[in-house]
């Protein structure tokens, strides 16, 4: 009897045309759930696997960076007769997380993640991947085995052991990097391409799902006329919740307001500028929002002259805050005489990040620092580039990537801290900026570029700073146009006095007037 009633139900179903959009639009759910929902699953299972890769080809390239610097660190110990323990330590903690790793992109096999847990990593997938890995190999078998004497060493290391290691290294880190970068790259697309399936997939279940909307739609129009007194009760609710937005983007803009405030207010007034003795400084800041994520300062205690200039990621209250923690953090190592800069990025790092902790963010920032002194700088921290235009019209890139790390990305940076001392002689110009200037767009997205703002400053190197910085933006905003700004733009320049006498506008004058009696080449 049961079997016959449902048979009666079924075939009640099936016969009467009133049921027929139902049954369509079940049939449409069951083909988007079946043919949209479980590839999708199994596509982000892949791309899953492909973050572990490229997560780990990224660890990569820090590893072996680490595996030279530990390296270094064992030779130095080892010429001063210290113990060389720790360092020998550190290279062997990096070489087995880069080999095994290395392995795992070969083979595929369970590696020890970033987080210490195992995780399987798959074999590189790519022609060019293999590619990538066999040079990779080519440089790093040797190594292996120029590094395995030293890390299996108990008491002692042989020098000629220790410097044909050290030569090796010196001779394919940069290319042992630029083949994990090229790694990370490629694993990178072949993610991309996943993800183009995946959207692929999810049109065709947008297609089913509009498709099952509108026919759903036609059968039940009449039923979506609501009463007056429910609509009267959802434009009241609206209107509640609008008002309550409302409050909250008046209370936001407020907040974004004081933070911008507190910004412009805590950045260094020409009177500071002018008292460093021996430097003519300009400095510009424009945020893209209203609230920026660059920071610049110039701080002078007792002739004790730290330059800084910083770029948080992203924009908005948290960036804001973020730039005015770096500032206070700073100039309080300042005021407390931290004149050891590898300890004073140190603490900074330690400061930062255990605050970004607090806050719950993925915030983080490039910074430099600069000491200056009697035409001297010590520039130390992970930015962009120095420009440094002599005065005899050569312009040289200085290279920070290897002078420091991303502050508050991790709590120990230490070990990755270097430092780099410049000798500016009259007339020099050291430039400091972040990418919003290089990467500045034109109405075709043309980005400005590191030549041309090195050939602008090249050009106008004989005027005083504010001049160079003038002449910096004004050529900026021409080559932007129309176009809506992105990035903040941040400037700063430094021009090295002549010894005894303060650079102003008759000097920029008179260098002009005696650049132009310079016959040209």
């Amino acid at each position: 009897m049961k079997d016959a009633n449902s048979n009666n139900f079924l075939q009640t179903i099936f016969s009467q045309k009133k049921y027929k959009p139902f049954l369509v639009s079940a049939g449409l759910f069951l083909a988007l759930n079946v043919g949209v929902l479980i590839p999708t699953l199994f596509v982000s299972a892949l791309l899953k696997k492909d973050a572990v890769s490229i997560n780990l080809a990224g660890r990569q390239r820090m590893l072996s960076q680490k595996m030279s610097k530990s390296l270094l660190g064992v030779k130095e110990k080892w010429k001063e007769s210290n113990d060389f323990k720790q360092s020998q330590e550190e290279l062997r903690q990096a070489y087995e997380l880069f080999d095994d790793a290395f392995e795992g992109f070969e083979r595929g096999k369970s590696v020890e993640g970033a987080d210490g847990n195992r995780v399987y990593l798959k074999a590189v997938e790519t022609q060019r991947g293999r590619e990538i890995l066999q040079e990779a190999s080519e440089i790093w078998e040797p190594y292996k085995e120029k590094l395995q004497p030293i890390i299996k060493a108990d008491k002692s290391i042989n020098l000629e052991d220790l410097q044909p290691a050290v030569n090796y290294t010196r001779e394919n880190n940069l290319k042992l990097l630029a083949l994990m970068n090229e790694l990370t790259i490629e694993q990178e697309k072949v993610a991309q391409t996943k993800s183009g399936y995946l959207q692929l997939i999810q049109i065709i279940g947008i297609t089913l799902a509009l498709g099952n909307f509108f026919i759903l739609l036609s059968r039940s129009f009449k039923r979506l006329q609501i009463s007056d007194q429910e609509l009267e009760t959802a434009n009241s609710q609206i209107l509640k919740l609008n008002e309550r937005l409302q409050a909250d983007n008046v209370r936001l803009k407020s907040e974004l307001d004081i933070t911008k405030r507190l910004q412009r207010m805590i950045l260094p007034k020409s009177s500071e500028l002018e008292s460093v003795e021996g430097l003519d400084i300009a400095g510009y800041m424009e945020p893209a929002d209203e609230v920026g994520g660059d920071y610049y300062d110039v701080l002078n205690l007792d002739g004790n002259v730290k330059i800084g200039i910083g770029d948080v990621t992203g924009h908005g209250l948290e960036s804001g805050m973020l730039m005015l923690m770096v500032q206070t953090a700073v100039r309080t190592l300042q005021e407390v005489e931290e004149t050891n800069p590898v300890r004073f990025m140190d603490i900074l790092n330690r400061t930062i990040y255990k605050n970004i902790q607090r806050m719950d963010s993925a915030k983080n920032l490039t910074l430099s620092l600069i000491d200056y002194s009697d035409g001297e700088l010590n520039l130390t921290g992970q930015h962009e580039e120095v420009i440094l235009a002599r005065s005899n019209g050569e312009v040289e890139l200085l290279d920070t990537t290897d002078l420091g790390f991303p502050i508050g990305l991790d709590d120990e940076i230490a070990d990755f801290v270097g430092e780099q001392k410049i000798k500016l002689d009259a007339g020099d110009v050291a430039v400091l900026f972040t990418d919003g200037i290089t990467e500045a767009e034109d109405i075709h997205g043309k980005l400005y570029g590191i030549d041309k703002l090195c050939e602008v400053i090249k050009q106008n190197r004989h005027l005083n700073s504010a001049e160079i910085k003038d002449a910096v933006i004004e050529d900026v905003r021409s080559h932007i146009g129309l176009q809506e700004v992105f990035d903040d733009i941040t400037l700063l320049v430094l021009k090295q006095k002549a010894s005894g006498s303060p650079f102003n506008q008759s000097n920029s004058e008179q260098i002009e007037e005696e650049l132009q009696t310079i016959p040209s080449a």
